[in-house]
C-alpha cells in the first residue's frame, strides 16, 4: 500500500497543503494521524482527484482540454499544451468532470414545449448533451428536453424571446452559459463536439444519460 504525506498529497491534487489539511479535518479525504503528521493512502488521494476535488480550473483551461480531446488545435504555449495533454492522459475525460464544470454556468429553465425546436435552431445557440444525440449516434432517446450553449451576452435576449422560466419546478431546458471572451465555438458550429457532449451527459442527474456519456467516450478511445 502506497502512503503519502500532506505535501505529496497536495502535489497530486494540485492544491495547497492547507487545503489538504482541511479535507482531512472534514473527512472528505481519509487519513491517519501518526504523531503530529498525517499519513494518507495514495488510492484515497486518487479517488478524491477523480471526483473533482482539486484546484478549480478557469473556464479557458477547461475549454483548452476539451479542444485537445476533440482533436482541435487551441492557441496554447508549449507549457500549457503539455499540461493539458498530461491532464487528459492521466485522467481521461471522465476523470476530469469536476474540473471541467468550470467551462460554463449551468441553468435549468422551463420553455413551452412548442418552443423547444425553435430554441435548438437559434443561430446563436450550439446544441449539446441531449440535443446532440443523433449527430453523435448516442443510444439514448430524449424528446421533451433540450440542452444548449449560449454566450453570456445573449442569454437575456433568449430568455425574453421565449419567456423562459429560470428555477422552474419541472425544467425541460438546460442552458449552459459561456462568457464571451472564452466562447469556444466557431461561427457556423451548431452542434458541440463529442467530448463536450460526453461531459454534458455525464453531468446529468439520471443514470441513463451518464451511461450514454461513458459509452460515447469509450467509442472514441
Amino acid at each position: 500500500m502506497s502512503l503519502l504525506g500532506v505535501v505529496d498529497a497536495a502535489g497530486e491534487l494540485e492544491v495547497s497543503s492547507r487545503r489538504v489539511r482541511q479535507l482531512l479535518a472534514s473527512g472528505q479525504l481519509p487519513g491517519q494521524r501518526v504523531g503530529r503528521s498525517w499519513v494518507i493512502r495514495r488510492s484515497d488521494v486518487e479517488q478524491l482527484r477523480r471526483s473533482g476535488v482539486g484546484r478549480p480550473w478557469n473556464a479557458a483551461s477547461a475549454w483548452d482540454v476539451l479542444a485537445l480531446a476533440s482533436g482541435g488545435d487551441p492557441q496554447l504555449s508549449p507549457v500549457e499544451r503539455s499540461r493539458a495533454r498530461k491532464r487528459l492522459a492521466d485522467n481521461g475525460i471522465a476523470g476530469l468532470i469536476g474540473q471541467l464544470r468550470s467551462r460554463s454556468q449551468r441553468s435549468e429553465m422551463y420553455a413551452h414545449p412548442s418552443a423547444l425546436d425553435r430554441i435548438r435552431d437559434e443561430v446563436e445557440v450550439v446544441r449539446s448533451g441531449v440535443s446532440a444525440l443523433d449527430e453523435h449516434d448516442v443510444d439514448l432517446i430524449v424528446i421533451d428536453e433540450a440542452e444548449i450553449y449560449v454566450r453570456a451576452s445573449q442569454v437575456a435576449g433568449l430568455v425574453g424571446r421565449y419567456a423562459l422560466e429560470p428555477d422552474a419546478d419541472r425544467p425541460n431546458l438546460i442552458v449552459r452559459v459561456v462568457e464571451d471572451d472564452v466562447w469556444p465555438f466557431d461561427g457556423g458550429e451548431r452542434v458541440a463536439s463529442w467530448p463536450i457532449v460526453a461531459v454534458d451527459l455525464l453531468d446529468a442527474d439520471d443514470e441513463r444519460s451518464r451511461r450514454a456519456g461513458l459509452e460515447l467516450i469509450e467509442r472514441h478511445r
